[in-house]
C-alpha cells in the first residue's frame, strides 16, 4: 500500500468518527500518523491561506485593557475596572491547565507577561444536590510589566459531569477486550470511548448541568473581584455568595469557546433570557444583577463553531426575529432586552467538517431575540492545503478543527479586531475585510 493510501485509511477513520460528531481530539491522534506520511508534501513558500472577516467592524480585547491604564494595579484600588475572560472547553477528556496553549498565545498578543503565583479555584455547585460533579473554574491573573492592564482568565472545566457516563463503558480497557484489537484500532477505540458520550450526554440527560455549569462560570466572572475570592471555593453557587453580581455593571466579559462550547454558551446566555419571563425570586441583587445586564456589552469568540450544526434536536427560542423590538437606544422593549450587545464572532475553517458561520438571517431565526445579537464570521484556513499525488487538493480537517491556539492572525483578531486603527498589519496584509453597514438594510 502507497504512504498516501494508508495515510487515508487512518484519516478515514478520524472521518468515520467526525461523523457521529466526536472531532474535537482527532488532531492529536491522527496527525502524528499522517504528517509524517504527507510530509514529502511542502507548505506553501508564501502562506496564502484564506482569511476573510466578513461583519461590521469591532475593537478586540486590547482596548478593552487598555481603559485600564490609567488607574494601576499597583495603586491598589479595590475598585479598578478589570477584564475577564472565560473560556468554555469542547468535548473529549479535559484536566484543569487544559488551555495553557490558548492563555500563552493570546497573553504574548496582548503583551501580558506577568501573572500570579498562583491560580484560584471554584469547585462548582449544583443547585439542590451539592455532591453532584458539575465542573470546576480556575482563575489566573495576568498583567503586563507596568502593572497597568489586567486580565481575569476563567478556565472552565466541564466535563466532569460526563465522567459517570464515560464509566458505563470503562469495561472496554480490559486486556480481555483491547487485545483483540490491531495497534491503530485500539487507540481509536481508546479515543472514542474518551470523547464519544460528551455530545450523546449533552443533547441528552446532561446539557442541562453542562449549561448550567457554563452559567455558574459567567456569574462568578460577573461577580468576584480577585480580592474577594479565596484560593479555593466549594459548595458556593454564585448566587448565594455574598458579592453576587456586584461587578456585573463595572467589569468587562470576553467569552472564548471552542466547539461543542459555542452551543453550550449561548444556550447559558439564552436560558438566562428566558429567565426574565419567570417571576424573580426575592433578591433585590438579581433585579440589579439583571438591569446592569441589560446595559452591557459581551463579546463572544467561537473556535469551530458549532451552533448551527447543534441547533439539531433543540426546542426553538421563545423571543425570535425581533431584535428590533429589543435592541438598540430607541427599542420600543428595551427594557425587555438580556444584554445590550452580543458581540459574536464565530471563526470557521470550510475545511473543518464539524463547524460552520452563522449567516445573518440564521442569528435572526435561531438565536434569542433579547441577546442582542451581532454576528461577525471569520473564515480562515488554519489547516494548509495540499496538493496530493493523484487525488487533488487535501486539508487536514483535524487540524482544521483543533488547531487555532496556535494561529497568530487568530489571536490577532481577537486581540485587536478589525476595521479599527489598532488592527494588527499581520491582519491587514493577511486577510480581507468585508464590511457589512447595517444603514445600507
Amino acid at each position: 500500500m502507497t504512504s498516501v493510501g494508508f495515510s487515508f485509511l487512518v484519516r478515514g477513520a478520524c472521518l468515520m468518527f467526525m461523523s457521529l460528531g466526536i472531532l474535537a481530539g482527532c488532531a492529536s491522534f491522527g496527525r502524528g500518523v499522517t504528517e509524517a506520511l504527507l510530509g514529502t508534501q511542502q507548505t506553501e513558500a508564501e502562506d496564502t491561506r484564506l482569511c476573510t472577516v466578513d461583519g461590521e467592524a469591532f475593537p478586540g480585547i486590547a482596548p478593552v485593557l487598555e481603559r485600564q491604564a490609567a488607574d494601576p494595579v499597583s495603586a491598589g484600588n479595590p475598585d479598578r475596572i478589570t477584564t475577564k475572560l472565560v473560556y468554555v472547553h469542547g468535548i473529549g477528556d479535559h484536566q484543569p491547565g487544559h488551555s495553557g496553549e490558548l492563555l500563552r498565545s493570546l497573553a504574548d498578543t496582548l503583551q501580558l507577561s506577568v501573572r500570579a503565583d498562583l491560580a484560584k479555584r471554584i469547585v462548582l455547585a449544583p443547585p439542590n444536590e451539592p455532591a453532584r460533579a458539575y465542573g470546576e473554574v480556575n482563575i489566573i491573573r495576568m498583567t503586563d510589566t507596568q502593572r497597568r492592564r489586567e486580565l481575569l482568565f476563567y478556565e472552565l472545566t466541564w466535563n466532569p459531569i460526563t465522567y459517570e457516563d464515560k464509566a458505563a463503558i470503562d469495561f472496554d480497557k480490559a486486556v480481555i477486550y483491547s487485545a483483540q484489537r490491531a495497534a491503530v484500532n485500539k487507540r481509536f477505540r481508546l479515543f472514542a470511548n474518551s470523547v464519544l458520550p460528551d455530545p450523546l450526554a449533552f443533547i441528552g440527560n446532561r446539557g442541562a448541568d453542562i449549561r448550567g455549569s457554563v452559567g455558574q462560570a459567567l456569574c462568578w466572572a460577573l461577580s468576584a473581584r480577585w480580592q474577594d475570592l479565596d484560593a479555593l471555593t466549594v459548595g458556593v453557587r454564585c448566587e448565594n455568595s455574598p458579592v453576587y453580581g456586584e461587578r456585573a455593571a463595572a467589569d468587562e466579559l470576553v467569552i472564548v469557546t471552542h466547539s461543542l462550547g459555542s452551543r453550550a454558551a449561548v444556550d447559558a446566555l439564552q436560558n438566562a433570557a428566558r429567565n426574565l419571563d419567570l417571576p424573580p425570586e426575592g433578591a433585590d441583587r438579581g433585579a440589579q444583577f439583571a438591569a446592569d445586564l441589560k446595559a452591557k456589552q459581551i463579546t463572544l469568540f467561537m473556535l469551530s463553531n458549532q451552533l448551527p450544526l447543534l441547533e439539531s434536536g433543540q426546542p426553538p427560542q421563545t423571543v425570535t426575529g425581533s431584535g428590533d423590538d429589543y435592541c438598540g437606544p430607541d427599542a420600543p422593549r428595551a427594557d425587555g432586552r438580556f444584554l445590550e450587545e452580543l458581540d459574536m464572532v464565530a471563526f470557521t475553517d470550510p475545511n473543518d467538517l464539524m463547524s460552520y458561520p452563522i449567516p445573518q438571517t440564521w442569528a435572526r431565526d435561531y438565536l434569542d431575540s433579547r441577546l442582542c445579537s451581532n454576528v461577525r464570521n471569520v473564515t480562515i484556513n488554519i489547516a494548509h492545503v495540499r496538493r496530493l499525488p493523484v487525488l487533488g487538493d487535501f486539508a487536514d480537517p483535524m487540524t482544521a478543527h483543533s488547531g487555532y491556539n496556535t494561529d497568530r492572525r487568530v489571536m490577532e483578531i481577537m486581540a485587536h479586531g478589525i476595521g479599527n486603527a489598532g488592527t494588527s498589519e499581520l491582519v491587514l496584509e493577511r486577510c480581507s475585510w468585508v464590511e457589512v453597514d447595517p444603514l445600507l438594510n
